[in-house]
């Protein structure tokens, strides 16, 4: 298995608050236990969104942690099919990405055999403009 490392943040709110710190003093390592596939358009808004409880890290709780022995996160790769970035998530627990990190191309990430879900969360869809 090869090694991967990241700049996690702790309760950063967007993807934009992630990329505009500065990095930790040391990147961390991590492992994909599971790839969180999402429609694009939810994607986007979720990205902007990182604090919100959704329901796809609620189900995936058992699955993301840190472990101490290894120093390694143990997280979530939430993504969709067209773009080329994604976002690793470890949740401590709550139904939020308590922690994050940036992925810019996440074809430098190998994914073959990690088990994916397609997620559709009902709360990052668009709300409709009320009819006047």
């Amino acid at each position: 298995m090869s090694e991967n490392f990241a700049s996690f943040y702790r309760k950063a709110s967007s993807v934009r608050e992630l990329v505009d710190k500065a990095p930790f003093p040391e990147k961390a390592r991590f492992q994909i236990t599971k790839v969180i596939e999402l429609p694009a358009k939810q994607y986007h808004r979720y990205m902007n969104e990182l604090l919100r409880d959704v329901s796809f890290i609620s189900r995936n709780v058992e699955d993301m942690r840190f472990d101490g022995k290894t120093e390694t996160f143990l997280c979530l790769f939430v993504t969709c099919r067209d773009a080329n970035t994604g976002l690793l998530v470890e949740s401590e627990g709550f139904g939020y990405a308590r922690y994050a990190a940036f992925i810019p191309e996440k074809k430098a990430l190998v994914l073959d055999g990690i088990p994916v879900e397609h997620a559709n969360e009902k709360c990052l869809r668009q709300r409709s403009v009320p009819e006047r």
